[in-house]
């Protein structure tokens, strides 16, 4: 069966308009910048709740020949902070795994800039983290003491135009999203002393921001390889948000050739029983069939008072059918993919 991916508009230099209006859509290309303090409404005590809704985070998976490493950086208010895992692709050993707690605007800052400009970092005893566009590259480094060194450039020449989507959430909240790769890396990696390969890997750059509800949940899955003629694709679906299950997919994107495809929305299958089944991600058409199979896990819960953050990512491979340019069929299998499970009471 064949999708007929809509047309995707160019990305706005701003996810606001001029007078402050949401640019709801979906784009391709980048955005210039998300600034959101426009929304906030007068007064004091509605100028503090707003600041406590706003979050903004920028995410990185780096798929390895021979590994999986996710790095993020969370500017979520009472919940911010950074961590950090890798694990074996093969035999789904976790060589390391590190979630550590900050403030925002003391350990913890992301900035209004998806694309040019953007710089991310946390920064906490033992723990340093950043991520910060230099021209046509993105700098990643990660400084861990003994445990782990990464200092890698991502680079966007060459690579499909990112995907932008701007959407509603409910309490009049917004969001934010900017997904770029897959993008070639190169630099160094070692995990416990020991070099880590890096030839032939892939990054994939996810930044959000948003005013985002009291309560929320959703399951994500972000996934990045190569076709069997070796062009390097990735995947990024969303199954819970809201925006993500309506009629033209929201999150639901291919990022393949010279920009991102469009997907129809995706339902994540999880077994709640256990985290070591294979997953299905299915659309109601049937253009998309895919099959998740995890090999590592990696759990995180926080809390503070009424605020709580609980996490389940899964690392595993992704294989299967999805609608590609054009809507023809395509294949993949054995791609690099990170599947997510979070809930939210902010």
């Amino acid at each position: 069966m064949t999708f007929d991916s809509p047309p995707l508009l160019r990305a706005p230099s701003d996810a606001l308009g001029p007078t402050g209006e949401p640019r709801l859509g979906r784009y391709a290309g980048s955005l210039g910048r998300v600034e959101l303090s426009r929304l906030a409404p007068e007064g004091m005590m509605a100028s503090l709740r707003h600041a406590a809704r706003v979050k903004r985070w920028q995410r990185v998976l780096l798929a390895l020949p021979g590994h999986l490493l996710f790095i993020e950086v969370l500017d979520g208010g009472t919940l911010a902070g950074g961590s950090a895992w890798i694990a074996e692709r093969v035999s789904g050993e976790v060589l390391f795994d590190r979630d550590a707690a900050g403030v925002t605007g003391l350990n913890v800052r992301v900035g209004e800039r998806p694309g040019a400009g953007a710089r991310a970092s946390f920064t906490a005893p033992g723990v340093a983290i950043v991520l910060e566009r230099r021209a046509d590259r993105f700098r990643l480094t990660a400084d861990l003491g003994d445990s782990l060194q990464l200092d890698v450039q991502l680079d966007t020449h060459g690579a499909p135009e990112p995907f932008a989507l701007v959407a509603a959430l409910p309490e009049d909240g917004l969001r934010a999203v900017q997904l770029s790769g897959p993008l070639a890396l190169e630099g160094r990696l070692a995990v416990r002393g020991k070099p880590v390969p890096l030839d032939g890997g892939l990054a994939v750059i996810e930044y959000g921001a948003g005013l985002f509800p009291r309560e929320i949940g959703w399951r994500k899955a972000t996934a990045a390889g190569r076709l069997a003629d070796g062009r390097p694709l990735a995947i990024h679906v969303v199954d819970g948000l809201p925006g993500a299950n309506n009629q033209d997919g929201a999150d639901d994107v291919l990022l393949v050739g010279a920009g991102p495809v469009a997907l129809p929305p995706v339902v994540i299958e999880i077994d709640p029983g256990t985290a070591i089944s294979p997953c299905r991600l299915l659309s109601p058409d049937g253009s998309v069939d895919l099959v998740f199979r995890p090999a590592a896990a990696h759990r995180d819960s926080r809390g503070l008072l009424l605020v709580t953050l609980t996490t389940t990512q899964l690392a595993g491979e992704l294989s299967g059918t999805l609608p590609g340019p054009g809507g023809r069929p395509l294949q993949v299998s054995g791609l690099a993919c990170l599947l997510e499970d979070r809930s939210a009471r902010w």
